[in-house]
């Protein structure tokens, strides 16, 4: 309350000044501390601004001590800002001086000067009380306890030191993740590598056959590369199923040779019928009707089927091994 009267009454001052001129304060929050509490002085400096800008303000040094009893622990620095809202050419900077004392007594703190344009100003020296700690002297003095040992606990080393477990858990986290992740690509570089078993011989045979049928070769016509396709996928048949070279020999002479292997009759007549009708087409320059063209893959392809049946070895019957 007094520090606010005694801001009024500066206002009241500068507002009535004819000379408009400067002035300083200081002031304590509590003029009676005990010893090694802390107490804030507030300066305060007023002064209008001019036609030609605001007057320099210049504030005394201040160092780690006031004088020997009175020691500073912190300093707030000087802030500038409006007296008066009412007035925008009344300014006041202010600034905070936290200070403590470890001896009692009263001790005087000396006035601060500052130079605000031409003039130079002190404020009024203060006084402050540093009272000493009531003490009890009925009671028996007791020596300084050793100093205890905390005992160790988990809550406590868990708040400590959780952010390094919160790392490890994630380094642990990402090498397994990472681990299992080469693992899957190994594996499925693994199952790529891995080739498929082969398919069996009528069903690749069988497979070439449905694809020659889709180009439509013949319809397109292209005859004679349709029957020469034809041919190769059963002389190829022929070499892998019996062992006999095919792809080099005429009809003729594959049909002769093939006399003397275990291909049943009516499946050499079959592939002599079809591949007879490809020499025709290829050398002779023979037009097949439409219905021969569309029924010559069917007919290869049941050869296939006929004789793959025919060649399998058969199981012997159960009464024969009882024998």
């Amino acid at each position: 309350m007094r520090a606010l009267a005694t801001t009024t009454l500066l206002l009241a001052a500068l507002h009535g000044a004819t000379a408009q001129a400067p002035a300083v304060r200081a002031t304590l929050d509590s003029a009676v501390i005990r010893i090694g509490e802390q107490v804030v002085i507030d300066i305060e400096a007023f002064y209008r601004t001019q036609r030609d800008g605001a007057p320099e303000v210049l504030w005394p040094a201040i160092g780690d001590t006031l004088t020997r009893q009175v020691e500073v622990v912190w300093d707030s620095g000087v802030d500038t800002a409006r007296a008066d809202e009412a007035d925008p050419t009344l300014l006041v900077q202010r600034r905070h001086i936290t200070v403590t004392a470890w001896d009692s007594g009263f001790w005087a703190i000396p006035p601060f000067r500052l130079r605000i344009g031409g003039d130079t100003l002190e404020t009024a020296p203060l006084l402050l009380e540093v009272r000493t700690v009531a003490v009890d002297t009925t009671q028996a003095f007791r020596d300084i306890k050793d100093i205890y040992e905390a005992q160790p606990s988990l809550l406590a080393w868990l708040e400590e030191h959780w952010p390094w477990l919160v790392g490890l858990w994630a380094a642990f986290g990402l090498i397994g993740g990472g681990a299992a992740l080469v693992q899957r690509l190994r594996r499925k570089r693994t199952k790529d590598d891995i080739a498929p078993p082969p398919l069996p011989l009528h069903e690749a045979m069988l497979a070439r056959l449905d694809a020659l049928e889709q180009q439509r070769l013949w319809q397109q016509g292209q005859v004679k590369a349709y029957y020469i396709a034809l041919t190769d996928i059963l002389r190829s048949y022929v070499e892998a199923r019996l062992n006999v070279p095919a792809m080099e020999r005429t009809t003729d002479d594959l049909v002769r040779a093939l006399r003397v292997t275990a291909l049943p009759p009516a499946q050499r007549e079959q592939l002599a019928n079809i591949l007879q009708l490809a020499d025709l087409v290829k050398f002779a320059k023979l037009a097949p009707a439409p219905a021969e063209n569309e029924a010559a893959v069917p007919a290869a392809r049941r050869f296939i089927l006929d004789s793959t049946a025919s060649l399998s070895p058969t199981p012997e019957p159960a009464h024969a091994q009882t024998r």
